[in-house]
């Protein structure tokens, strides 16, 4: 999924650099289901420019839901628009 959101193929080492692993860590983080979390996708999310917590929904750490309930209550004035997963691309 990142190579579709970056907008280009990804090469493995440049994947390993954005989560902030070297290559052995990276895999044995993804076999012990430890590489898809909340900071790690944080981590992701700022090394290619994306946005986090649409990262966050994608991999179903966040449910849109939720997002959209926190924006209501909350008492600055954001745009749910700018937050919310973009439909024209695939979920996970």
């Amino acid at each position: 999924m990142l190579p579709y959101l970056v907008g280009r193929p990804l090469g493995a080492t440049e994947v390993y650099e954005a989560f902030g692993y070297r290559k052995s860590a990276y895999y044995k983080a993804a076999h012990e289901g430890r590489l898809i979390s909340a900071d790690n996708l944080i981590r992701v999310a700022k090394y290619f420019g994306l946005n986090p917590v649409d990262l966050q929904v994608r991999f179903g750490l966040i449910e849109h839901d939720a997002v959209a309930e926190y924006l209501e209550s909350s008492s600055r004035p954001l745009r749910l628009g700018d937050l919310k997963a973009d439909l024209d691309k695939p979920p996970v």
